[in-house]
């Protein structure tokens, strides 16, 4: 008999208009975030080509399957599977150092649900380079929801409802930007700012990430939330989780002060 209460996982993806703006970063951070309020994730490295997910969420040393190696039926889908080794919840897949022609969206998606569908993770976090591609095209067949992240400027912003509108059109409905590397003086002041600058685009705002040296070195030694000793960068991503929980927080709940860039 099937469980009771079961529900597949909730797949996003994360995304942005361009690369350089701490995308992976703030996947990572993300899903550290949730698997310390208990919920379980799983990371997907979309990046064909470039991967860089295993670095920055700690996972280099213990890859040996990608998913192009599950997506092709080289080896069953639970080996390329790499567990974490600071918490019980956190699961990662990479990605492919080359593309494989071979895989398919139709090959993919079927592999993703299988993952989503086997009862063991409350999140699928798909991770995609910055731009239009396929590997967003891939992420899209799949996704429920994107974060799309971006830098705290109005152009930035504006860009990201180009790649909300690519997604919008291969059915992906439930959209969410994420301003990430946000300075000023003053959380209240810069409150003000982010509302001037989303006010009118396409996508609503989910969270926003303070900027901080230490998050930057921390993503280069593959440390997540749960070893960050800045209680600004921590507390903006337990916000945006509580969020992505549905949970209804104030956007710099819990954060005073901000830095400025030197």
């Amino acid at each position: 008999m099937p469980e009771t209460g079961f529900r597949p996982s909730r797949i996003i993806l994360f995304t942005s208009c361009k690369g350089g703006v701490g995308k992976s970063t703030v996947c990572a951070n993300l899903a550290m975030s949730l698997a310390l309020r208990g919920k379980t994730v799983l990371m997907i490295d979309c990046d064909f080509g470039s991967r860089c997910l295993d670095l920055v969420a700690g996972f280099s040393d213990s890859v040996v399957y990608d998913i192009a190696d599950a997506v092709l039926g080289r080896v069953p889908p639970e080996k390329v599977v790499v567990n974490d080794r600071r918490t019980d919840k956190l699961f990662f897949i990479a990605a492919p150092y080359n593309f494989d022609n071979r895989m398919n969206i139709f090959s993919f998606r079927r592999t993703v649900a299988a993952y989503a569908g086997c009862g063991k993770y409350d999140y699928i976090f798909i991770d995609t380079p910055g731009g239009i591609g396929e590997p967003l095209a891939f992420a899209s067949a799949v996704a429920d929801t994107a974060y799309i992240v971006t830098s705290p400027t109005r152009a930035s912003v504006r860009a990201a409802d180009k790649t909300a509108a690519f997604l919008y059109d291969r059915g992906v409905r439930h959209l969410r930007l994420i301003i990430n590397q946000v300075t000023g003086k003053r959380a209240a002041d810069e409150k003000l700012r982010l509302i001037s600058i989303i006010d009118g685009a396409a996508v609503k705002l989910i969270g926003a990430v303070p900027y901080d040296s230490e998050l930057i070195r921390a993503g280069d030694e593959g440390k997540l939330t749960d070893e960050l000793y800045s209680k600004n960068v921590t507390r903006a991503f337990d916000n945006i989780a509580a969020r992505t929980e549905g949970e209804q927080i104030p956007l710099f709940y819990k954060i005073r002060r901000l830095k400025t860039l030197r």
